[in-house]
């Protein structure tokens, strides 16, 4: 699935991309909000400045992701916040993104 699908699919009301193959992809300031990504790979994509406020993470793959500006207010991580071992090698400012 590439963005422009991803996009759509939102856009029509669609927020479960569970399990979703969305690696290397680049949402860039693309409002996500609560969308369920759980178990989804966004390996190497980028969601810098995007909006996925209490959207569900939980368990995706985001080694390097760049999440820089996003928007993670109300995000559900693993046990509500972000754990090492999900996100140790990716490029990511958290200074920059709007936690719990």
């Amino acid at each position: 699935m590439d963005a422009n699908e991803v996009l759509k699919q939102y856009a029509a009301g669609k927020r479960n991309f569970r399990q979703a193959d969305l690696k290397g992809i680049s949402l860039i300031k693309a409002n996500l909000r609560e969308a369920d990504f759980t178990g989804a790979n966004l390996r190497n994509s980028d969601l810098s400045n995007s909006d996925l406020g209490d959207a569900n993470l939980n368990w995706v793959n985001m080694r390097g992701a760049k999440i820089n500006g996003a928007n993670l207010r109300g995000t559900k991580m693993p046990d509500g916040r972000i754990h090492n071992d999900q996100l140790n090698s990716a490029h990511y400012a958290l200074k920059f993104c709007q936690l719990l």
